[in-house]
């Protein structure tokens, strides 16, 4: 009897190591996000530049360097304040997304260091005239402040 037992827990063991063998292994879809994005926008006498520099820090993580350019123009005075966000941990949910969930710091040359909360779901598409393209309804709460707000934007590849 014992000979049996042994000799179930041995077939046991043996099929849960072939199984764990045969698991899918989950593919890393990072790589295909890297590169630098741009897109442009243009409110009355306010044109923001932003630019996404994206590099690959680990399995299915990206890490995003932010800038943000922004130029007023007001009776002859143009003003312009450039803002650098750091994202650590974008994660990586598929083959065409990557979601943005993280407080940040934002230097500015514009004033003060604030910290604030992104959020968003990235979607990468091919445009109409063939350029890959990131869209995303940024959110975005200064976590010191009260500002607050979403911007849809198209990140074009260079």
């Amino acid at each position: 009897m014992r000979k049996l037992i042994v000799l179930c827990l041995v077939v046991l063991l043996v099929a849960c190591k072939d199984k764990e063998k045969d698991a899918p292994v989950e593919p890393d879809y990072a790589p295909a996000f890297v590169g630098t994005y741009s897109t442009t926008t243009v409110d009355g006498g306010t044109t923001t530049v932003q630019d996404w520099e994206i590099t690959n820090t680990n399995k299915n993580v990206l890490a995003i360097n932010y800038t943000k350019s922004i130029k007023v123009s007001v009776s002859g005075t143009v003003i312009t304040d450039i803002q650098i966000r750091k994202i650590q941990e974008a994660k990586v949910t598929a083959e065409d997304s990557f979601t943005i969930d993280e407080v940040v710091d934002v230097t500015r040359t514009g004033g003060d260091v604030l910290k604030q909360k992104l959020s968003g779901v990235v979607a990468k598409v091919t445009n109409t005239s063939g350029v890959v393209q990131l869209n995303v309804t940024l959110k975005w709460a200064n976590t010191t402040t009260s500002g607050s707000g979403e911007d849809y934007l198209e990140f074009k590849k260079k």
